[in-house]
């Protein structure tokens, strides 16, 4: 299964690797209020940065049963290694961008680091538990261990998950799929 070999790969490769420590973020800034929010541990998106390798800085607060609001201080105060801002209804790129360029934001070791990441999307959000999330994973487990996965062509990738799952051809994807790209990709 496509799904269950690329799951496998990927827990290979990141076997006895360091887990860096890794925040996934949703930023929503819908009726004018901003807001960042962390996922249950028990959600495909905390789920995917253990896959990736990463220990979720978010797994020791209480969390509800959806996405819990968490404040700028308490991402300070979690300074974590690695930043992964997932935005729905904004170019998550566009989001980070943003965040980047505050001085708040500035301050985080991740941003030093150049770490802030903005998950991509093409259609839907790669994040979501619909069939996008093996190319999430894939990608993040590139961001978070780049080393391990020094030879990730994500676009390749993308191609070949369209045309193994729904049969769409290259040039389909060239024109149809690949403009839709958004966040941190080629």
């Amino acid at each position: 299964d496509f799904y269950q070999a690329k799951v496998a790969e990927i827990k290979k490769a990141v076997a006895g690797a360091d887990k860096p420590r890794v925040l996934l973020l949703y930023y929503n800034d819908r009726d004018g209020a901003v807001s960042f929010n962390v996922p249950p541990l028990n959600w495909i998106q905390t789920e995917m940065v253990q896959i990736a390798g990463g220990e979720p800085v978010w797994a020791s607060i209480e969390l509800g049963r959806g996405w819990t609001q968490v404040t700028l201080e308490q991402i300070a105060a979690w300074d974590p290694d690695q930043v992964f801002v997932v935005s729905y209804f904004k170019n998550p790129s566009e989001v980070v961008a943003d965040l980047k360029a505050d001085a708040n934001w500035q301050a985080l070791r991740a941003a030093k680091a150049g770490r802030l990441y903005a998950f991509p999307a093409d259609l839907y959000s790669w994040d979501q538990p619909d069939t996008r999330w093996i190319l999430g994973l894939m990608w993040l487990a590139g961001r978070i261990h780049p080393d391990r996965f020094s030879g990730l062509d994500i676009e390749a990738e993308a191609r070949a998950f369209y045309q193994v799952l729904y049969g769409l051809d290259e040039d389909f994807f060239a024109s149809k799929i690949k403009p839709t790209f958004k966040g941190d990709l080629p």
